[in-house]
């Protein structure tokens, strides 16, 4: 008689199961951005060398967005399987009538009051903490450089932020706001928090989806940001209970951050206690009353 073993019983055979499609995400990004790196400086093109050097931080940015969105695809079908709420993926589709069909049902789910409001205090709430959580980290990284520790002052983290701010506004929104937010959270809440679930509590699945969301960064300031951040956002999923929560968090945070990085004189009137407190407080506002819209449904 054949011996029937038991699938993903071990932590080991859990945790290739969840962090499977990160790896191949990570791994198609970093190839399709090597090889627009290759191909790029080589078209045929005149003066497309001397292009490539004087807008080299923008181009970062273009490659980046345009490798995630290759990589994304590559998880696609995952996506679709794990994030679906209505029931079975209809597999007679193709992939991207699949993702359409899931835009139009899935994406919010049923459109209720309690769930439309329960949106834009998802929006609402990426505003606040993004604001309070630059604030904490510029007061702490103040404080810690006064006592002669530097931690939190990261080359890496300049350059990210030097790339990230050297693009037109419009490009911006699009690249930051819109292409960063869907395939992150397609990768990070859509398909990790989801698998997380499969095995451990939602508690569980919130912060250990939120660390690897940090840990991607791959700098202490941003690592900092993006676990705080990954938590309100998987809890924004729990609660609501459709993909858009997270996504709209996510979109709202980064388009307000990129947008006030250009008034710089009214966002350094910002950095004290008092503000940071303010915007804490709303942050836990905001999540109350979206928890408890959630009770409510």
């Amino acid at each position: 008689m054949a011996k029937i073993v038991p699938k993903r019983t071990t932590l080991l055979q859990k945790l290739a199961y969840i962090l499977k499609p990160f790896v191949v995400y990570m791994l198609v990004k970093t190839v399709a951005m090597l090889l627009l790196a290759i191909i790029i400086p080589s078209l045929p093109i005149t003066g497309v060398t001397e292009w490539v050097e004087r807008s080299s931080h923008q181009l970062s940015a273009v490659v980046n967005g345009v490798a995630s969105l290759a990589a994304v695809c590559f998880m696609l079908n995952t996506f679709l399987i794990e994030a679906s709420t209505t029931g079975e993926v209809d597999i007679d589709k193709s992939i991207p009538r699949q993702f359409a069909s899931f835009l139009q049902t899935d994406f919010v789910g049923n459109r209720t009051r309690q769930k439309t409001v329960g949106l834009v205090l998802c929006a609402l709430l990426g505003i606040t903490a993004s604001l309070a959580l630059n604030i904490l980290i510029e007061l702490a990284a103040a404080a810690m450089s006064g006592a002669g520790n530097h931690m939190l002052d990261s080359e890496k983290y300049e350059v990210v932020e030097s790339i990230q701010y050297s693009v037109p506004i419009w490009l911006g929104i699009v690249l930051y706001g819109i292409v960063s937010p869907i395939v992150e959270e397609m990768v990070f809440r859509g398909v990790l928090y989801s698998r997380i679930k499969k095995f451990y509590s939602a508690a569980r699945a919130v912060v250990f989806s939120a660390l690897l969301f940090g840990v991607f960064h791959a700098n202490l300031p941003q690592f900092l940001y993006g676990t705080a951040m990954g938590v309100l956002m998987a809890l924004c999923y729990e609660y609501v209970g459709c993909f858009a929560a997270p996504v709209l968090m996510h979109m709202s945070a980064n388009i307000f951050v990129f947008l006030m990085s250009g008034a710089s004189a009214f966002t350094e009137g910002l950095i004290t206690p008092p503000w940071c407190i303010l915007f804490v407080v709303l942050s836990a506002i905001l999540l109350f009353f979206i928890r408890n819209d959630s009770d409510n449904k």
